[in-house]
C-alpha cells in the first residue's frame, strides 16, 4: 500500500540499516568531478600522502631554466662590473679576465689568450697559425721577441750587426734583404739589389743581420758595410759604393767588409756602385754586378770599358770581384773582392759596390770619371732554398713600389718608402747626383725575416679552483662560455664535469646547446646539470672541462649546486 506517513526517527544520520534510510551517506556516485574544492576540506582530515600524486617533473624543468637564468645574469653582472669570480650565494661565475678562478697547476695545454680572455686548446693563442716578422733597417729592428734592441743593432757609422733569435719551434724562416744604394756625385749611383730565399734554421739559435750602409760622399774612406770609398778631389768627381747588406752565422765584421767565413754566409745582397759622371750605373744584385761603361764590364776582366765618361770598374761575381778601371794616365781603380768593393783612385772615380764579390771602382781618364761597378748577391749556402736574387734597373721602380714600400722603421730617414724625397733616398735607391748641387747619399739596405707556425688543436683541459658550498651538495649546473673555431662535438669535443669533492671525483654533465649566441664572435651558451649524489661526500665544488679534437675558446663558467 502507499505510503502517506513518515515517522519521526525513520530517517537517520548513522549508517544505513535495514530498516532505515540514510539520506546523508556521501558515495563517488554521488560527487560530481572537479566540484570539491580546498574549503570543502577539513584541515584535520586524515589524507594519506598516498592519495595524492604530484607531477614534477615540470617543476624540476622550471628549476632548472631559473637557475642557468641566474647564471646568465650573474655572468652579464659580471662583465659589466668588470669582475673576475662573481660569487652567488649557491654558485660562482667566472667570466674570464684572467687566470684567477682556474687552477694551472690541475689544468693541461690550458693556454689563456690575455689579450682578449679566453681558454683555447691550441698551440697558439688565437687558434690562427702565428707570424714572426722582424724588420732590421740602420739603427732598429721592428720585434723585441726576436731581435733585441740597443747598441748591437747595426747603427750608421758603425759596422756593428743586428742578432735575430728564432722563436721556438720554428725551422724555417723566410729571408727578403736589399743592399745598399751607391752615393751621387755628378750624376746618379746604382740601386742596390735584392735577393730572397728560404733558410733551414734550429729553434732558440741565433744569425746575425749585417745592414748595408750606402754610399756616402762625404769622405774618402770606404763604406762601413762593404761599399769602396771613391770621393775625389776638388773639381773632380766620384762616390763611394753601397755596401751589401750580409746574413750569416757570424757577427764579426772589419771596417771595410766583414771578417766571416764564406761557409758561415746564408744570403748576401749586393751594393750598387758609386757615381762619377756619364749616363749609366753600376747596379748591384744579381749573380753578376752590373758594370759600365757603353757595355758592362766582364767581372774577370782587369778593367771595365773606356769611353769618354772615363773608364768604369766591372761588377762582381759568385767567384771574384769585379776588374777596376786601368787607363794611360791616372792610377788604376782597385778591383772588387770577397765582400768588399773596390776603392776609385784620388784622382777622381767612383768606387764598387759591396757584395758576395765586389764591384770594382773606376778611375778617371781625360775629363771623364769612371763609375764603381755593382757587387754580386748570394743565396748558395746548403741551407737556403727557393733563392732568388734580382739586379735592379732604373725601370724596375714597379718592383720598388709594389713589393717593398712598406719598411720596418718609417721614422728612419735612410728607410723612406722608396721614393727620392726632400730627406734622402729610400732603402737601397741611389743616391742621386747633381753637377749643379750637392751630391746625395745613397740608400741603405734592409732586411726582412718571416717566420710563421701553422696552428695545432691539443688535448687541453680545464679545471677551477675549490668553491666552498654552504652546505651538503646533491645536484649542480654548468653553463659554458663557450665559441666556434672549428666544429665541435658537444660531449665528445667538449666535456663538462663537477665535482663536490675538491676534484677527486668528478661526473659529467651532458651539454646542450641553448640556442642563445651572444655579439658578433658568435659566443654562445651551453647548459647542462649532473646528479652528484652518489659522489663521496663533501661542500668543495670545482668544475672540469676537457677539450679535444676540434678548437673552441672557452670565456667563461658558470656553476650552481644544490
Amino acid at each position: 500500500m502507499p505510503i502517506s506517513k513518515v515517522k519521526t526517527g525513520s530517517i537517520s544520520d548513522s549508517a544505513v540499516t535495514s530498516d532505515k534510510i540514510n539520506n546523508s551517506a556521501v558515495t563517488s556516485a554521488k560527487i560530481v568531478d572537479g566540484t570539491i574544492v580546498n574549503a570543502d576540506i577539513n584541515a584535520c582530515a586524515a589524507i594519506a600522502s598516498s592519495k595524492l600524486t604530484v607531477d614534477t617533473s615540470a617543476l624540476e624543468s622550471d628549476i632548472n631554466k631559473n637557475a642557468f637564468n641566474i647564471s646568465l645574469l650573474g655572468f652579464k653582472m659580471a662583465v659589466n662590473e668588470g669582475l673576475t669570480v662573481f660569487n652567488l650565494v649557491d654558485g660562482v661565475v667566472d667570466e674570464f679576465n684572467d687566470e684567477s678562478g682556474t687552477d694551472e697547476a690541475e689544468g693541461s695545454n690550458d693556454l689563456y689568450n690575455c689579450g682578449s680572455d679566453f681558454y683555447i686548446n691550441n698551440t697558439q693563442p688565437t687558434g690562427l697559425s702565428a707570424s714572426y716578422f722582424a724588420g732590421f733597417g740602420m739603427g732598429c729592428a721592428t720585434e723585441p721577441d726576436t731581435s733585441p734592441g740597443g747598441p748591437g743593432n747595426p747603427t750608421e757609422g758603425t759596422i756593428s750587426a743586428g742578432t735575430y733569435t728564432v722563436p721556438s719551434c720554428v725551422t724555417n724562416v723566410q729571408v727578403i734583404a736589399m743592399g745598399g744604394g751607391g752615393g751621387g756625385s755628378a750624376y746618379a749611383g746604382g740601386h742596390g739589389g735584392r735577393v730572397k730565399g728560404c733558410l733551414a734554421v734550429t729553434p732558440g739559435q741565433s744569425f746575425y743581420i749585417h745592414i748595408a750602409e750606402g754610399g756616402q760622399p762625404t769622405g774618402y774612406a770606404g763604406t762601413y758595410v762593404g761599399g769602396g770609398g771613391g770621393n775625389s778631389p776638388p773639381g773632380a768627381y766620384g762616390a763611394p759604393g753601397g755596401g751589401a747588406t750580409v746574413i750569416s752565422a757570424n757577427s764579426q765584421t772589419t771596417q771595410g767588409g766583414y771578417g766571416i767565413p764564406a761557409p758561415q754566409i746564408y744570403f748576401v745582397a749586393g751594393g750598387g756602385g758609386g757615381t762619377a759622371d756619364g749616363n749609366t750605373q753600376g747596379y748591384g744584385g744579381g749573380l753578376v754586378g752590373g758594370g759600365n761603361g757603353p757595355a758592362a764590364g766582364p767581372a774577370e776582366s782587369p778593367y771595365g770599358q773606356v769611353n769618354s765618361s772615363g773608364i768604369s770598374g766591372g761588377g762582381g761575381d759568385q767567384e771574384q770581384g769585379g776588374g777596376g778601371g786601368v787607363g794611360p794616365d791616372y792610377p788604376a781603380g782597385q778591383s772588387g773582392g770577397f765582400l768588399v768593393g773596390g776603392n776609385a783612385p784620388p784622382s777622381g772615380g767612383g768606387a764598387g759596390g759591396g757584395g758576395y764579390y765586389g764591384g770594382g771602382g773606376g778611375t778617371r781618364q781625360g775629363h771623364g770619371y769612371g763609375r764603381g761597378g755593382g757587387g754580386s748577391s748570394y743565396y748558395g749556402h746548403p741551407q737556403v732554398t727557393s733563392g732568388d736574387t734580382v739586379s735592379l734597373q732604373a725601370s724596375d721602380s714597379d718592383f720598388y713600389q709594389t713589393e717593398d714600400t712598406a719598411h720596418p722603421c718609417q721614422a728612419q730617414t735612410d728607410l723612406q718608402p722608396l721614393t727620392t724625397t726632400a730627406q734622402g733616398p729610400g732603402a737601397g735607391l741611389r743616391g742621386i747626383g747633381s753637377p749643379n748641387g750637392p751630391p746625395q747619399d745613397g740608400g741603405d739596405g734592409y732586411a726582412f725575416v718571416m717566420a710563421s707556425l701553422p696552428a695545432v688543436t691539443t688535448s687541453t683541459t680545464i679545471v677551477s679552483d675549490t668553491f666552498t658550498a654552504s652546505s651538503a651538495v646533491t645536484s649542480s649546473r654548468i653553463v659554458v662560455f663557450q665559441e666556434d673555431v672549428d666544429t665541435p662535438t658537444l660531449n665528445t669535443d667538449i666535456i663538462a664535469s663537477i665535482s663536490r669533492d675538491g676534484g677527486v671525483t668528478f661526473t659529467n654533465a651532458t651539454l646542450s646547446d641553448s640556442g642563445y649566441v651572444t655579439g658578433t664572435s658568435g659566443q654562445r651558451i651551453l647548459t647542462g646539470q649532473a646528479d652528484i649524489s652518489g659522489q663521496p661526500s663533501g661542500q668543495s665544488m670545482r668544475w672540469k672541462l676537457a677539450l679535444a679534437n676540434n678548437t673552441v675558446k672557452i670565456h667563461g663558467v658558470s656553476l650552481q649546486w644544490s
